[in-house]
């Protein structure tokens, strides 16, 4: 999402480690909630489930800034947050390389059509 650019981009401009962070956190919190609320007025987005998910999607943002928080100031090392960036980033890179993988390896046994042509079979003078 947005934080994967804007933190990587913030550290490039010189942002200190828990000011970049910070301000993704709350990026991100405004534009989650602002589709949040855009889904379940439109009523695509069952409110139950909504309740739910945003309950525990909460509970982990919190725990996650305190763990990282107390890893943080126990090891005096604020790029421990640059490196769990960097980290995620990778992870991210990887599962999706992993997942198109996949993808086109299933659609190239089951025949289905990925969009590609064959160049020689392209009339270029359809247009005239």
């Amino acid at each position: 999402g947005g934080g994967m650019v804007m933190g990587p981009k913030l550290l490039d401009l010189g942002f200190l480690p828990q000011v970049q962070s910070a301000t993704t956190a709350t990026t991100l919190f405004v534009m989650s909630s602002s589709t949040a609320i855009a889904f379940l007025v439109q009523g695509t987005a069952p409110l139950d489930y909504s309740m739910w998910l945003g309950c525990f999607t909460a509970a982990g943002a919190i725990v996650g800034k305190a763990v990282i928080g107390w890893l943080v100031k126990r090891a005096r090392r604020p790029s421990l947050i640059m490196f769990l960036l960097g980290g995620i980033i990778t992870a991210s890179v990887v599962t999706m390389f992993i997942t198109g993988l996949v993808d086109v390896i299933d659609d190239v046994e089951h025949g289905n059509d990925m969009g590609f042509q064959n160049p020689c079979d392209i009339d270029v003078h359809a247009d005239r």
